[in-house]
């Protein structure tokens, strides 16, 4: 119905890597009674709803398995959003600068852009793990920090691309009996200054423009003519 040639360019598949990218390396650090450490637990990551794991929690072992672990964190798109605050012309766009070709050039019209949501959850046992991990996060974010991310990978195209701390929420989901494992939840609610791109269409470049001069009385009385050479089209913005 949209008349238009399906593309698939793994942009918002390439947010969600960015995303995640930037939480795996988080580690806690476990110290005896002098201070010194004598344990690093790196905290795993994975992508899914924070439930699905705080359903495990209670699961009873079975042959080799056993009950999920914590400390562990999760993260999920929550939202897609338009944002009409950063849209920008429909009559231009981007041109590929790989292309080698002269008289034409690969473009895409210029992005429309979305707010895209991110949860994160951190479940943790112990206060002292949730604060570990959120005092190696809070300081990047003030409230944003920026991602260069490869958006039209056939372009070479790469944006620094927002990313906003919303909000922070904790839970306690101990509920005081002695069969309940116990898990604290901090939710870390983001915001992505995402843009989604379509499809590739083909415009010629102007290479040269010629001006005549004409006697503004006598439209058919010359002056000179020049043909003057041109860089439209060889720039970032199709015209």
């Amino acid at each position: 119905m949209l008349g238009v040639t399906p593309q698939y360019r793994n942009t918002i598949r390439n947010y969600v890597i960015a995303f995640g990218t930037i939480f795996d390396d988080i580690t806690i650090q476990r110290k005896n009674s002098l201070g010194e450490v004598k344990q690093l637990i790196e905290v795993p990551l994975a992508y899914g709803p924070g439930q699905k794991y705080l359903s495990r929690l209670d699961a009873q072992s079975q042959s080799n398995e056993v009950a999920i672990t914590l400390p562990r964190m999760s993260f999920e798109i929550s939202s897609m959003t338009y944002d009409s605050t950063r849209k920008r012309s429909k009559v231009r766009g981007i041109r590929n600068q790989n292309n080698a070709d002269v008289l034409s050039a690969n473009f895409v019209y210029n992005p429309v852009p979305y707010d895209i949501g991110f949860t994160l959850s951190i479940m943790v046992k112990n206060a002292e793990d949730g604060t570990q991990i959120l005092e190696q996060i809070l300081p990047f974010f003030t409230p944003s920090f920026t991602i260069p991310i490869k958006e039209v990978e056939e372009f070479n195209l790469t944006t620094d691309v927002p990313l906003i701390l919303d909000s922070i929420d904790v839970q306690d989901e101990y509920e005081g009996d002695y069969l309940t494992r116990r898990a604290l939840i901090w939710t870390l609610s983001f915001t992505m200054k995402g843009q989604v791109y379509g499809t590739t269409a083909s415009k010629n470049i102007i290479k040269s423009a010629i001006t005549n001069i004409n006697d503004l009385d006598d439209k058919t009385e010359q002056f000179s003519s020049a043909t003057v050479p041109s860089d439209f089209g060889f720039g970032t913005d199709i015209p």
